[in-house]
C-alpha cells in the first residue's frame, strides 16, 4: 500500500502523520512525505536559495525521521517528497508516481482558517484530487475506528450505491458502520440537552447534530461526490467548521 502525507512541519501535520501511522499498524505500507515549498527562482534571490533548499530538505528529512522512530511496525517504509508546484499539481505527480492509495492531511479548526494546507486548502484537496483521503484535525488522537458514522444523502446516493461502497472498503470495517439518512436544513433542535441522535430519518444535517455525532463515534464516513455534506464538514468559511471545531477524522471516500 501506498499513502501520502502532506507536512508543512507544524503540529497539526504532525499530528495527521502520527494518525496515519497509527490508523494503518497492521498494514505493509509505504509512507510518502510530500512538502510543498514555494522557492524563489529568481536570479536576485540565488544567493540565499542554497540555504533554503537545504533547510527544507533538513526539516522534511527530520519529519521522516521522527515517523520513522514513531512507528512500531517493521511493515513501514518512509521517504520524502519534496514539490516547489503548487498544490493540486504536486498530490496529482505523487498520486501518478508512487501510485498512493489513501491520503492522510491535517484538518481545520477554527484556530488555523490560515494555514497553508489546512482551510480552504485542505477543501481543494478533497475537491479537485480523486483519492481516498483522511482528515486528521490538530490534536485528534488515534482511536480504534469501531463507531463509524456514514451520513447519507439518499438523493445522492442509492441504496444500492451505498450497499456497494460498504461491501468493497479496504481501511474500515462495514459492520462498525452506522448510516444516516440526512436531508438539507440547518435549525435547532428543541431539546438542546438530548444526547441521543435523532436517527428518525431523514433528519437535517445540522450543528447540533453535528456536535452529537463528534460525542458518539471515532470518524465520519462521507462519500467525496457528495458535495453537501463534504461543504458542510470541511469548507472553512460556509461549513460547519467555520463557526465550531472539527475533532474527530473525516474519511472521504472516493472509490
Amino acid at each position: 500500500m501506498n499513502v501520502l502525507i502532506l507536512t508543512d512541519f507544524s503540529e497539526t501535520s504532525t499530528n495527521a502523520g502520527k494518525y496515519a501511522v497509527d490508523f494503518l499498524q497492521d498494514k505493509e505500507v509505504n509512507f510518502h512525505i510530500l512538502n510543498i515549498h514555494n522557492f524563489n527562482f529568481d536570479r536576485s534571490a540565488s544567493k540565499g536559495l542554497e540555504k533554503e533548499l537545504v533547510s527544507t530538505l533538513d526539516a522534511l528529512q527530520s519529519t521522516v525521521d521522527f515517523l520513522g522512530n514513531y512507528s512500531k511496525p517493521k511493515l513501514h517504509k518512509f521517504d520524502l517528497i519534496l514539490s516547489s508546484e503548487n498544490l493540486i499539481s504536486a498530490i496529482r505527480k505523487a498520486l501518478t508516481e508512487k501510485k498512493i492509495d489513501l491520503i492522510f492531511i491535517g484538518a481545520v479548526s477554527q484556530n488555523e482558517h490560515a494555514h497553508p494546507i489546512l482551510g480552504d486548502h485542505a477543501y481543494e484537496v478533497v475537491r479537485k484530487i480523486k483519492c481516498n483521503i483522511i482528515a486528521v484535525p490538530g490534536g485528534c488522537t488515534y482511536e480504534k475506528p469501531e463507531k463509524t458514522v456514514f451520513p447519507v444523502d439518499p438523493a445522492v446516493l442509492a441504496v444500492q450505491e451505498q450497499k456497494n461502497i460498504l461491501d468493497k472498503l479496504q481501511f474500515l470495517q462495514s459492520s462498525q458502520f452506522t448510516l444516516l439518512e440526512i436531508k438539507d436544513g440547518d435549525v435547532k433542535y428543541p431539546n438542546q440537552d438530548n444526547r441521543n441522535i435523532p436517527f428518525e430519518t431523514p433528519v437535517p444535517f445540522t450543528r447540533d447534530l453535528f456536535r452529537e455525532i463528534q460525542r458518539q463515534f471515532h470518524i465520519i464516513f462521507v462519500v467525496g461526490k457528495n458535495l453537501s455534506i463534504c461543504d458542510r464538514l470541511l469548507h472553512s468559511r460556509h461549513g460547519f467548521s467555520a463557526e465550531m471545531n472539527v475533532e474527530i477524522p473525516i474519511f472521504v471516500y472516493h472509490g
